[in-house]
């Protein structure tokens, strides 16, 4: 009896023991993963606040700085220098950027129109110098001529925007035949006299497009008698898909 006893108060004494133990392995987990946490939120907070503290720093500087310029303020002489080359890296960032755009304009009507990037080039430059739309330039070529310059109308028409003699010396009194079969010359005097008929209708696209083909006489002839002047010109040359 007493080594029944003896047996009994030795188990319940071990499962004490073996509880205990546990509970104390548990405990000390549940501490080291609370520190844990506790210390990689305080790290992840900190690299936050400097984060946020260092944007903040140079944003306000930057605002003050701007804020300063705008407002006349002298400048120290040890800034200027600075300011100035981040200007000119500015500048030079966003002409490098419309280069790239431009390059990748002019490429695309190249292609579109069956062309080499030399004339597609001339054309865009002209027309963005004359402040015209190069897309309706590259599109009244290729109505006109389709883009030779050695291109000759059954009325007398020459080069790539099928300008007559007449027409040239209205624009520059300097004109020759010669003259107009050289792209450059051809491109620029041909647009002037489309700018005239822009101006003359107001803008309007469709009407200026009719004067350039049909002479802007005629076209005011039929629209003081009430006629549609329209003969297929300017929708050949809008809307015809390239």
């Amino acid at each position: 009896m007493y080594k029944l006893l003896l047996r009994i108060r030795i188990y319940f004494k071990t499962r004490r023991c073996l509880r205990d133990g546990r509970y104390r392995k548990n405990l000390v987990k549940r501490l080291w993963s609370s520190s844990s946490n506790f210390f990689f939120s305080l790290i992840a907070v900190a690299l936050m606040a400097t984060v946020v503290h260092g944007v903040y720093q140079l944003t306000g500087e930057s605002i003050s700085l701007e804020t300063k310029i705008r407002a006349g303020e002298t400048i120290p002489d040890n800034e200027v220098p600075l300011i100035a080359e981040a200007v000119e890296i500015r500048l030079a960032a966003v002409e490098k950027s419309r280069e790239i755009k431009t390059g990748k304009q002019i490429r695309n009507h190249a292609s579109r129109f069956g062309i080499n990037l030399k004339l597609a080039r001339l054309i865009h430059d002209i027309s963005k110098d004359e402040q015209v739309d190069p897309e309706l330039i590259y599109r009244i070529i290729w109505a006109e001529s389709r883009f030779k310059p050695d291109c000759v109308g059954i009325v007398g028409e020459i080069g790539l925007m099928q300008v007559r003699y007449g027409t040239a010396l209205t624009v520059d009194p300097g004109a020759t035949r010669k003259k107009l079969f050289d792209p450059a010359y051809n491109i620029r005097i041909g647009i002037k006299h489309l700018k005239d008929h822009l101006h003359f209708y107001r803008g309007d696209t469709k009407l200026a497009l009719l004067a350039y083909n049909r002479g802007r006489g005629r076209v005011n002839e039929l629209l003081g008698m009430g006629i549609n002047p329209a003969n297929g010109y300017a929708s050949r040359v809008l809307n015809t898909r390239l």
